[in-house]
């Protein structure tokens, strides 16, 4: 069946996106929530965080596992702990339940996002995987964006207990679909020749695309939760403040298939990595220096995109399929540990300047420092004999 790896991809899209659906569910509810277990904002945030604290320890133990048998297997049990993690947050009564809770959905959200990332490397080959990718990374912020006014409505009809319930339906409902994944064709072949263990040349490199991935993401991050602030503290009103992030996110959004596309046709990853990283870095200290702020706002948003498939397909171009779970287990934990630490560092220095620019000026660092980080990537490759041999020749070429 010719088209069935896009079919696939489709599938793995709707699972990925129920992480997002189910991660958005306590923001659409939090007013409720506040009122009827009588916490806090703070305690919002904790339950907010207790979906991706998990990420840290889980996700190289949940790499191992998926090298030594089925990653199918492993998506299907990452899926039921989320549905039961909806179904235990609907009857908390208190907030160290919901936490408990919260975290049982958080590891299943865990493993479901590195299989689902781990299959496309398997599906898709290193000419498609970069916009394979791209579509893949698109699907965690398209279902919290299509969760907030559903399960809104949700909250306000039936209350908040339904809002935790919709989360575990999503989860049983792409399950089912899931199910249904074949395996890819070389997997037999990978599994008969599995190591036991990653590779030790293949570890340089994992490493650096993880870092590379999370500095990506945590400075996507500190932007959305610290630009509306700059932006009041510049003179804008809160609304405005607000519509402008906002605006930059749908730009994003729509600019990561785009980009992936462009990428794809170009067929220069580390080139798009490399520029993009550039722009945004340059368009985030143009912000903040409130020079055009606006048009600085979606430069960022735009420049983002292109590079989310790109750094995705990183580690898969310096792995063997054998060693892909384990590969991406490691990717997936160098991540997690950046976006546990990094949120607090950056308030950390907000606080010692005193301005909300502190954190912006963070974010544009992280951008910067992916330059060195990918050329780094592209020497410890071609040294472990792992590069594609005409990636150097063509940056060259671009340079």
């Amino acid at each position: 069946m010719p088209g069935r790896r896009w079919i696939i991809l489709a599938v793995l899209f709707a699972t990925r996106a129920a992480i997002g659906f189910q991660f958005q569910s306590i923001g659409s509810a939090a007013n409720l929530l506040m009122a009827d277990l009588g916490i806090g904002y703070s305690e919002i945030g904790m339950l907010l965080g207790a979906y991706m604290l998990p990420g840290v320890i889980v996700a190289f133990p949940a790499g191992l596992l998926g090298s030594r048998g089925r990653e199918k297997t492993l998506g299907i049990v990452g899926l039921v702990l989320m549905a039961v993690s909806g179904l235990a947050l609907s009857y908390s009564g208190d907030l160290a339940f919901a936490l408990a809770a919260r975290t049982i959905g958080g590891i299943g959200g865990t493993i479901v996002g590195l299989v689902a990332t781990k299959m496309v490397a398997d599906w898709f080959d290193a000419r498609e995987m970069v916009l394979a990718m791209s579509f893949l990374q698109m699907s965690w912020p398209f279902g919290a964006m299509i969760a907030l006014p559903i399960q809104t409505y949700i909250a306000h009809s039936l209350g908040w207990h339904a809002v935790m319930v919709s989360g575990a339906v999503c989860s049983v409902a792409v399950l089912l679909a899931f199910a249904m994944i074949p395996r890819a064709a070389q997997l037999a072949e990978a599994e008969a020749a599995g190591r036991g263990r990653l590779p030790r040349a293949a570890l340089v490199p994992v490493v650096i695309s993880g870092a590379i991935w999370g500095a990506m993401n945590l400075a996507c991050v500190l932007f959305f939760s610290y630009a509306p602030l700059l932006l009041v503290a510049q003179g804008s009103s809160p609304t405005v403040a607000a519509s402008l992030t906002s605006l930059s996110i749908w730009f994003t959004i729509l600019a990561i298939p785009t980009g992936g596309y462009l990428v794809h046709r170009a067929d220069r990853p580390i080139t798009a990595i490399i520029a993009c990283s550039l722009i945004a870095a340059c368009a985030l200290m143009l912000f903040v220096e409130n020079f055009h702020p606006t048009i600085a706002c979606l430069i960022f948003g735009v420049a983002i995109g292109p590079m989310s498939g790109a750094i995705l397909s990183m580690p898969a171009r310096v792995l063997e399929p054998a060693d892909r779970s384990m590969g991406f287990g490691l990717f997936y934990t160098c991540f997690y540990v950046l976006m546990a630490a990094g949120p607090t560092a950056a308030g950390s220095l907000q606080d010692a300047w005193g301005s909300p620019s502190a954190a912006l000026v963070a974010s544009a660092a992280l951008l910067a420092s992916m330059v060195p980080l990918v050329l780094l990537f592209l020497v410890v490759a071609k040294r472990c004999d792992f590069a594609q041999p005409n990636e150097e020749a063509k940056l060259r070429a671009a340079s």
